[in-house]
């Protein structure tokens, strides 16, 4: 009988080779001397034979080969290799007991029994080494053929065993086999079993100093630590998994900016509706238990808290609630002025105080609110208490909602108990055509310039002649399916991701001058942007699929009978960056100089806004334009484009010797433009049309604190003779750790206690915390001109 099989110690059956016992016996001879292989090539033969006939009925095993190569050796007159084979056989065994394999894995679950290739977390074990769990996972990772993995898998052992080590974790071998592998030439297998993580020397540098790149996450804490090494692993995996290599290299190489990249596993931003708590109450897969309908206001705020505690898991930005004054009406018109307003206290603190979002940062909350009823909303049965019909219109209860209006925007004017402004929830204040015909609702408009001439914190949001909801900084939609309208709650939308196109890069890759080419360019960038958002598309229909899928909760149908998230009905966005700097490197002028780059500003805009219009038609969904929250982005971008582009040192705004350089904002004229207030928001409400999915003119004032009425004549201008989305007075402000009071500039040393122990405020797109800012947002405060808004407003008159 030829021996065709070997049992391994595995129990694996493997094809019988007479070569590995030639290797082996050849091994140990060259260890006392020898140098002749034909002998041992005769010894391996003379094995086989005698394997041949002791197991004719049986697979003989490794052992079994391992004793009859000692025995062969010995009766054939080889003592010495048959010692040196002895010895080395033993040593071998030695290693295999007591190497152990330290291996962080998952406490249960079907990670627990993940190969030894994957690294894991949760605690820290060792166990027995094991080599074909390395053939297992190459198999499995890199897609290897069976043999080639033995092969591997064989030749990291016996690196590992000459190196005599008695210990060894899962990332020390995991670079073993990719160093073999390299050496083999399976570089495009390398991709494929890759480890996500980062180096010890950066996550120490996380430890000991805050990451500055979200200036929302006010101090550093172990839940920051956390979020930024889970990005730091998202964004590889993102960049590797979730997006084609020619979306990822477009990223990478500056041509365009994925928005949170480190959260592929959720959506962007969205508006939720009060309506549907109300009118169901609270149930959601992560809690336990379940609650009916709120029948008291004080309930209804913990319900939403609750929800929005819950809901901020899946989604990446901010979380509105639209017509916050409205909805409550018919939980509060029985309240008095001082109980009205100490549900509004309730509410706002309570979402300015939930600072267990993602990095221990409070949740970004936009409450929407209204100076009345919407003509579309007046005559919608109202659900109060119970989640049951009242028997009343909502237009009914538009003196509720005007006098909850009041409280809320009190509250807001006060701040908290140190009369600290409130950066979250922010307060999107609704202006439309009835606010300036109906008193009561100009009464509510003057008080909210009053709150903004001292604090900055009503957001204008200008309804004109259509239905729209706010979330995030500057994102809003608008409403057109009547069925929203009809049923509120129903009403909500979601951000589906958003991809800024580098406007410079464009114009670098088009060439001075050459128009046609830049048009080229920009619709390169989009077409890659577009791309990114189909290929997360895919992968987030994915994670909704399942009930154990991560995005099961806003995937599947909710209670009003629709999926709680419609892919199909979402926004793709489509952002800006670096207008200006596009146009002084095509025409040698910026934004402000003149007509004639304005109105390139304005065709190249224009060309975008069809080129996602044309793609919405054709793929049936909604694609449309943002000026991009570039917090990061406009460091990021910049700091690429000057490595690879020598031309973009002389456009980047800011300090490069600092390494405090930056582009402008999306369609913004650059911070320190020598225009003044109202020819900034004239020129950049231009674009305002055509940028569906939010745009936002921040009036900076500084340390002035323009009166109200000069506030009330500029937002009654942009109103009426622009096309602004939103308009907001942004002051600054710097706050004593130490006395708690507030000094209405930024200031190095308190003016009242002459502490040092500061921070300060800047509104940008909430209250932000500069300390908290990187060095290009620093150097760009900087830069910033500006204006006293009394000044401006005697064109306003």
């Amino acid at each position: 009988m030829t021996v065709e099989t070997i049992q391994k110690r595995d129990g694996r059956m493997v094809s019988f080779d007479e070569n590995k016992i030639a290797d082996a016996i050849f091994k140990a001879a060259k260890a006392v001397g020898g140098a002749d292989r034909s002998i041992a090539t005769e010894l391996a033969s003379v094995v086989t034979h005698f394997l041949q006939k002791r197991f004719e009925e049986n697979i003989p095993g490794i052992e079994d080969v391992q004793d009859l190569v000692e025995e062969v050796l010995i009766k054939n007159g080889h003592a010495k290799t048959a010692k040196a084979y002895i010895l080395y056989r033993e040593d071998r065994a030695k290693v295999r007991k007591s190497l152990r394999v330290r291996k962080q894995t998952s406490k249960s679950g079907d990670t627990t029994d993940a190969a030894l290739m994957v690294d894991l977390v949760s605690k820290d074990e060792s166990f027995p080494w094991d080599r074909m769990k390395i053939a297992t996972a190459l198999e499995k990772e890199a897609e290897l053929s069976e043999a080639i993995s033995q092969e591997v898998a064989a030749a990291v052992e016996r690196r590992i065993f000459a190196s005599g080590l008695d210990r060894i974790s899962t990332a020390l071998i995991r670079e073993l086999v990719d160093n073999e592998l390299f050496e083999r030439g399976y570089n495009a297998k390398l991709k494929k079993q890759a480890s996500l993580g980062m180096p010890k020397y950066d996550i120490e540098e996380l430890i000991y100093s805050k990451v500055k790149e979200n200036s929302n996450i006010a101090t550093n804490n172990p839940e920051a630590i956390n979020l930024a090494i889970a990005e730091n692993t998202m964004k590889q995996y993102a960049l590797q998994e979730v997006y084609s290599k020619e979306v990822a290299d477009a990223h990478t190489s500056g041509m365009v900016h994925i928005h949170d990249l480190g959260y592929p596993t959720r959506v962007y931003c969205s508006s939720h509706s009060l309506e549907y708590l109300k009118k169901y109450g609270l149930s959601l897969e992560n809690l336990d238990t379940a609650s009916a309908p709120a029948k008291h206001a004080r309930t209804l705020t913990g319900h939403l808290n609750t929800f929005l505690a819950s809901m901020q898991a899946y989604y990446a930005g901010a979380l509105g609630i639209g017509y916050v004054n409205i909805m409550y009406a018919p939980y509060v018109e029985h309240m008095s002025d001082e109980e009205m307003k100490q549900e509004a206290q309730h509410l706002i603190f309570s979402g300015s105080q939930s600072a267990f979002s993602r990095g221990g940062q409070t949740l970004f909350l936009d409450f929407n609110i209204h100076t009345g009823v919407p003509n579309y909303l007046k005559k919608i049965k109202a659900v109060g208490p119970g989640g049951k019909y009242t028997g009343k219109t909502y237009g009914e209860y538009e003196e509720a909602s005007q006098r909850f209006t009041k409280a809320l925007l009190d509250v807001w004017r006060n701040g908290d108990c140190h009369g600290h402004v409130f950066a979250f929830p922010k307060c999107d204040f609704h202006i439309s055509q009835e606010t300036y015909t109906d008193p009561k609702q100009f009464e509510l408009l003057e008080y909210a310039a009053l709150i903004a001439s001292e604090n900055g914190v009503p957001y204008f949001v200008f309804d004109r002649d259509e239905i729209t909801l706010s979330a995030c900084c500057r994102l809003r939609t608008t409403i057109d399916d009547n069925y929203m309208i009809d049923h509120p709650e129903s009403m909500r939308f979601c951000g589906f991701q958003n991809i800024t196109v580098s406007l410079p890069q464009a114009a670098y890759r088009a060439g001075r001058g050459n128009l046609d080419k830049l048009y080229k360019e920009i619709d390169r960038g989009m077409d890659i942007a577009i791309k990114a958002h189909f290929e997360k598309k895919h992968f987030i229909t994915r994670l909704m699929s399942s009930p154990n899928m991560p995005l099961w909760e806003i995937g599947k149908t909710a209670h009003d009978g629709r999926p709680y998230v419609d892919l199909e009905a979402a926004t793709y966005i489509v952002g800006i960056i670096g207008l200006n700097e596009c146009l002084q490197f095509m025409i040698g002028k910026e934004l402000h100089d003149d007509d004639e780059a304005l109105k390139l500003g304005l065709r190249i805009i224009s060309h975008m806004y069809f080129k996602v219009k044309e793609e919405g038609k054709k793929h049936n969904l909604k694609f449309s334009l943002e000026e991009s929250p570039a917090e990061s982005a406009s460091r990021r971008l910049a700091k690429i484009d000057v490595r690879n582009f020598p031309e973009a040192v002389d456009l980047v705004k800011g300090h490069m010797e600092r390494d405090e350089f930056y582009y402008t904002n999306s369609v913004h004229l650059r911070p320190d433009a020598p225009v003044d207030m109202v020819k900034r928001i004239e020129v950049q409400s231009m674009f305002h049309g055509m940028i569906e999915s939010g745009a936002i003119i921040h009036a900076f004032v500084g340390e002035e604190r323009p009166p109200a009425s000069s506030i009330i004549k500029l937002v009654k201008r942009t109103f009426e003779n622009t096309q602004a989305a939103q308009l907001t007075i942004s002051p600054e402000f710097t706050i004593c750790n130490e006395c708690k009071r507030v000094i209405p500039r930024l200031v190095d040393q308190c003016s009242y206690c002459d502490a040092s122990n500061l921070y300060s405020i800047k509104r940008t797109a909430s209250q932000d915390k500069v300390n908290n800012w990187d060095r290009s947002k620093m150097q760009e405060l900087v830069n910033r001109h500006e204006e006293n808004i009394t000044a401006s407003n005697k064109s306003c008159k």
